[in-house]
Formats: C-alpha cells, sequence, structure tokens
C-alpha cells in the first residue's frame, strides 16, 4: 500500500488530473436488457458478483412503503432448485461472504468467493430473479422480523427517529421523506399479495445491472451470463414519475426529548443538487464541505471544538449520488445545553466566515489529493470496485463518468468551490433537527 500511494502521489504531482481509465471496466448487454459491467483484476483468485436492480423504495406505492425492503428479506428464502437456504450455506461452505441492502433508489445483493466457483454463483443468482418460492406463511413470519429490525433499528434509537422526522420533513413531496424500511403501519399491513406482485412487476433483467469484479475474463462473463441469464424474459420498464419538493419557505424545526439521550445533539438537514445534476459541482461541494466540516481537521472542528471550546464535536459528510435530490447533513454536540436556533446561528455565521477568509487554494490541492488517492484505493480489491460503479449506474451516472470521473478535478479551483458553499449557506431548504433528555 505505500508503493500505490507513492506512485499516486508522484502522479498527482506531475500532472494533477490523468486522463486514464480508473477501473478500465467492460460493459456489453445482452439481449433481455440486462447490463453487464466487468472489472478484471487478477491479483486472487477471488471474485465479487453484485447485481444491481434500478428501484428502492421509490417504486413503493402510497401506504406500501417498505416493500422494496421487504422482497430484500424474501430474496434469500430459496427456489425450487435451490430451496430454502442453499445459496447462503453454498457460500458459507466454499469460505465466501454475501450481503444485500435497500436505498431509495437500488436494491443490490453481493457475493465475494473464490474465482473458480463463479458459474455456480451466476446460476444461483439467475435462478433467484424469477423462480423464488413464495408463499403467505413465510411472508407473515418474515414480517414479524422486519417489525423487530425497525424497532431495534428505528423506534429504539431516538437519535434513528430524530433522522426520520427530519427527512419526512425536509422531502415532503417525494420518496426521500419516507423511511426505507417502511413506516410501521405500512409494514403491518404488506400482505402476500403485495410482494408477489412486486417481486413478478420489478425482478427482471431490464431492470437490472449485474457487476462481476475480480478474476473473471470478459470472454467467461458473457458466457455465463448468457447461459443463466440469457433466457430470463424481461417485464416492463420501471415507470419513474419524477417528483420534486416544494422550497421551504418556513423555518421547520424537529426536537425530540428522550430519557435514554446522554447528550443534546444538533442537526440540519438540506436538500441540495445530486451528482446527476453537475458531476463537476457535486464534486466542488463535496471537497468544499470535507474542507469545512470532514472531520478533526475540518475548519469547523478548529474554530468549535478546539479554540472555543464550545461544542465537544462538530462534523458534516454530503450525499450525492441519488437519482432526484442529494442531501447534506451537518451535526453538532454542545458542551452545554444550548438553544437550536443559538447553535444554528453560531455554526452558520462560521461557515459564512470560513468560506469568506479560511478556504484557501492550498486547503483545496490538499484536499483535491486526497480525493486523487481515494480513487487509487477504491481500485484495490473486488468489492469497492463493483459497489462504486453499481450505485451510481442505478442512479442515473453513465460508465464513462466513472472512469473520467477525476478528470473534473482540475476545472475545480477555490472560486469554483467557493460558490458551490455560499450557495449551500444561503439556501432555506433545510431542516433543524435537536435531540435531547
Amino acid at each position: 500500500m505505500k508503493l500505490i500511494h507513492l506512485i499516486a502521489c508522484l502522479l498527482f504531482l506531475a500532472n494533477p488530473v490523468l486522463a486514464k481509465k480508473i477501473f478500465n471496466s467492460k460493459s456489453f448487454n445482452l439481449d433481455n436488457g440486462l447490463k453487464v459491467i466487468v472489472i478484471e483484476n487478477k491479483r486472487a483468485a477471488v471474485a465479487t458478483q453484485m447485481i444491481w436492480y434500478k428501484f428502492g423504495s421509490g417504486v413503493e406505492e402510497n401506504t406500501k412503503s417498505g416493500l422494496a425492503h421487504f422482497m430484500e428479506h424474501l430474496m434469500f428464502k430459496g427456489t425450487k432448485k435451490f430451496p430454502k437456504d442453499y445459496y447462503s450455506n453454498f457460500i458459507s461452505r466454499i469460505g465466501g461472504s454475501e450481503n444485500a441492502f435497500t436505498s431509495y433508489d437500488f436494491t443490490a445483493y453481493y457475493q465475494i468467493f473464490p474465482s473458480n466457483e463463479i458459474e455456480k454463483i451466476i446460476e444461483m443468482e439467475a435462478d433467484r430473479m424469477k423462480n423464488l418460492i413464495l408463499n403467505r406463511k413465510i411472508v407473515e413470519i418474515e414480517k414479524k422480523v422486519i417489525l423487530e429490525e425497525r424497532f431495534q433499528r428505528v423506534e429504539s434509537d431516538p437519535s434513528s427517529l430524530l433522522d426520520e422526522s427530519i427527512k419526512s420533513s425536509l422531502f415532503p413531496n417525494s420518496y426521500y421523506g419516507r423511511p426505507i424500511i417502511g413506516w410501521k403501519k405500512d409494514i403491518k399491513n404488506l400482505n402476500y399479495s403485495d410482494v408477489k406482485k412486486f417481486y413478478k412487476k420489478f425482478y427482471s433483467p431490464n431492470n437490472a445491472i449485474l457487476v462481476l469484479s475480480g478474476d473473471i475474463s470478459l470472454n467467461k462473463a458473457k458466457k455465463l451470463t448468457k447461459k443463466y441469464f440469457g433466457e430470463i424474459k424481461s417485464s416492463g420498464k420501471i415507470n419513474s414519475i419524477k417528483v420534486s419538493d416544494p422550497d421551504l419557505k418556513t423555518s421547520v424545526i424537529v426536537e425530540l426529548n428522550h430519557p435514554d439521550v446522554k447528550q443534546p445533539i444538533w442537526k440540519k438537514l438540506y436538500r441540495v443538487d445530486s451528482y446527476t445534476k453537475s458531476i463537476k459541482n457535486g464534486i466542488a461541494f463535496d471537497l468544499g464541505l470535507k474542507i469545512l466540516a470532514g472531520g478533526t481537521t475540518s475548519i469547523l472542528y478548529n474554530e468549535l471544538v478546539e479554540k472555543k471550546k464550545e461544542f465537544s464535536m462538530v462534523g458534516g459528510f454530503y450525499q450525492g449520488l441519488a437519482r432526484e435530490s442529494g442531501y447534506a447533513y451537518l451535526y453538532a454536540i454542545p458542551k452545554k445545553n444550548m438553544d437550536i436556533k443559538k447553535i444554528n446561528e453560531k455554526i452558520t455565521k462560521e461557515i459564512f466566515k470560513a468560506v469568506e477568509e479560511k478556504i484557501t487554494p492550498e486547503l483545496l490541492n490538499i484536499e483535491k489529493k486526497k480525493y486523487f488517492f481515494n480513487s487509487v484505493y477504491g481500485m484495490d480489491g473486488v468489492l469497492k470496485p463493483a459497489e462504486i460503479i453499481g450505485e451510481a449506474l442505478t442512479v442515473g451516472l453513465k460508465l464513462n463518468d466513472l472512469e473520467f470521473w477525476n478528470d473534473n478535478l482540475k476545472d475545480i479551483d477555490v472560486e469554483v468551490v467557493k460558490k458551490e458553499l455560499r450557495k449551500f449557506a444561503e439556501s432555506k431548504n433545510f431542516v433543524l433537527g435537536g435531540l435531547k433528555n
């Protein structure tokens, strides 16, 4: 890793942004609409398969929240050919690992395994795309599991409850305001008919992207995917309805008092443009927010935690990988009880001051180098490239956008970063949140 870091550093210093592909990926499409991405990495006899379905909770109907996540659970229940836990047990036996996750804009399943087993893994993934065994008993049992998951992850966690309320206020007209796991009442009302209809409608090759990373060749990927996925018929395409949220013209504050809270927490969630609006502007904002609030080396941390000692923690991040709006998240832990509005005034004042006086070319160059190095590290291993590419493609970015992502850095100077940060700081599309005992 030290050698990689040294090479990357020398390359960056010689030419900050090189017109060279990051992942050197290859792609092809099957006749039924399945898009396949291959990222060859022969350093070890290991491979990753990730299948990304181009839908998440965003396709759910009103009163059916949590259905996409529910379906994710049911995808592990087996088929006639590979019943019950056969798939998972097989992966365990060969020393592999697997997982799955649902988001607003996608649902993904992945496996990491010895590459000599790749045909079997592809066969089993293709089989469960259309041949899943579902019945009323399985659905009702899994519903109890999901309700317990919601209790553990959300209802027994004050911070998660607050986040849920903040998002529903920030995104009042779109699916980003609904919890991915679903509202409790909706989950209770989901039934066999709902999941069967959802599975039949959305789980289809034309709604999916298959990413194969690691010890596999392009020719082998073509042969195996055609053999196992090629005969699956495509279904109707997802009819995505573009829904936008109204600008917030009033101050919105969400407070939660809970006896389990040990220390007060301040939160601020902004609605911002995603990378699908502009990759260059998204990267500029990301770089700026990292300088401003990205950890213990950030400007806000230095001013409010180390110098003024009014907070024990201040931070923030940008989530720009979204089909519609992205969001920016700020948080702070005051050392003593402080009104939500007072905290907001202090932090907003520091943000404006930082943008005008403290965001320098030197700080930006340091952050750009870190950004570049992270892309080099992103090529290491077999899972991370599949995650990066799959997530970006499902929200609407193109493969070349990713391969030449770093080319955008050369056009981002300190004034571009400041422009994006000013737009962020002046925005009224935010919700304040407060958590206290």
